[in-house]
């Protein structure tokens, strides 16, 4: 058992949105576990529509912050992958609906990549906001392929503190609805700890 693993519930609570780095690379070590962690996200009938453009040249990277309508703090991320959606394979088997499919699922693939580079000690974030074409053009990407997210990574040089998150109560509904969900457990945050110290607690054992 590898006692370095961090817990998914600590991943998905301690991740930021960075947008400052370090000036220092990430290593080709971790941008294989970033790749790993795309390659294993769920795809609808696993047609697995992504494909990863990696850019760590600078001179494309500021290209890039220039397509995403000017957000100059992209450069100082030393890494970024382009997600991009093959929409000959998003439509090959569910037509039209496919390629909704195939958002829903590189939305996942985003999700564990950025999940996955938190574990491994470094801080990303998902760019969304860019002129497509241009993107395309930089990327050199054929007709077939759609950019849907850019995501800057790199070693954090300052970590912002915890957002404001509504409680489970304010957007769950029970059955239907008509009935606000009220939870009755003692909430996920306890839960959470209480997995983490079973987790402590397990992993002074290895």
């Amino acid at each position: 058992m590898n006692c370095d693993k961090m817990d998914v519930f600590e991943a998905i609570k301690g991740r930021r949105s960075i947008r400052n780095y370090e000036d220092r690379p990430v290593e080709h070590e971790k941008i294989g576990m970033l790749l790993e962690a795309c390659r294993w996200s769920p795809s609808a009938g696993n047609r697995q529509p992504w494909e990863v453009v990696i850019v760590d040249d600078p001179v494309t990277i500021e290209k890039l912050a220039h397509a995403s309508l000017d957000q100059m703090w992209m450069k100082t991320a030393p890494l970024i992958l382009a997600m991009c959606l093959n929409e000959k394979i998003a439509r090959s088997t569910f037509g039209d609906r496919g390629e909704m499919y195939a958002l829903e699922t590189m939305g996942m693939a985003v999700q564990n990549i950025m999940l996955a580079a938190h574990s491994l000690g470094l801080g990303s974030c998902c760019v969304s906001a860019f002129e497509e074409e241009e993107v395309k053009y930089i990327l050199k990407c054929l007709e077939i392929i759609k950019p849907v997210a850019l995501i800057t990574i790199g070693y954090t040089r300052n970590k912002p503190p915890a957002p404001f998150r509504e409680e489970i109560s304010v957007f769950t509904y029970y059955n239907s609805y008509a009935e606000q969900h009220r939870p009755s457990w003692i909430g996920v945050t306890k839960v959470g700890k209480r997995m983490r110290n079973k987790l402590v607690d397990s992993l002074k054992k290895c």
